[in-house]
């Protein structure tokens, strides 16, 4: 699947690229089409590798509910990643998630990058709304669910916990 923004490509992964990620071989990253500065996948992605294996093999392929990886148009430099954490639960609620590389933060690409898929989701029948979580001290994500129209919902020790329910950014 691929969605665009203004400078992005979002593109699901698939399993050729999960598996070149998960062994971090930049090498068939770039034989793959994409180019990287070995930045990604970011730790806690990487973590979520086998999850998305997993995910990916049970759905027998993609069904836009799992992760994306964002890349510069121009370039098809991977900058961050983005995405869903499984299919909708029966109440229509779905988590996402998100990151961008160190050396592209602050440049509004996670943003847009959240606002597309964002926008992808609504038109997704099962969807009913959508939450996500973010540690207290990231600024950087708290400030980018604020901005795109999340709630906070509650928080404990650990996490903050938000809750999108709206349409307005259908673009």
């Amino acid at each position: 699947m691929l969605l665009e923004t203004n400078r992005l490509l979002l593109r699901t992964l698939e399993l050729d690229l999960l598996e070149a990620a998960t062994q971090r071989d930049t090498k068939e990253i770039e034989a793959l089409g994409y180019k990287t500065n070995g930045e990604w996948p970011e730790p806690e992605f990487a973590e979520a590798l086998p999850y998305f294996r997993e995910l990916l093999i049970k759905n027998n392929g993609t069904k836009g509910f799992d992760s994306w990886i964002a890349l510069k148009k121009d370039t098809k430099e991977i900058v961050g990643s983005v995405g869903f954490l499984g299919n909708p639960a029966s109440d229509g609620l779905i988590e996402i998630g998100f990151g961008t590389n160190q050396s592209h933060r602050r440049k509004g690409y996670c943003f847009e990058a959240v606002q597309k898929l964002l926008s992808w989701a609504w038109t997704q029948k099962e969807i009913k709304g959508i939450v996500s979580r973010c540690e207290p001290d990231n600024i950087g994500s708290k400030n980018i669910l604020v901005k795109l129209g999340f709630q906070l919902d509650h928080e404990d020790a650990g996490f903050l916990y938000w809750t999108y329910r709206g349409e307005q950014y259908h673009l």
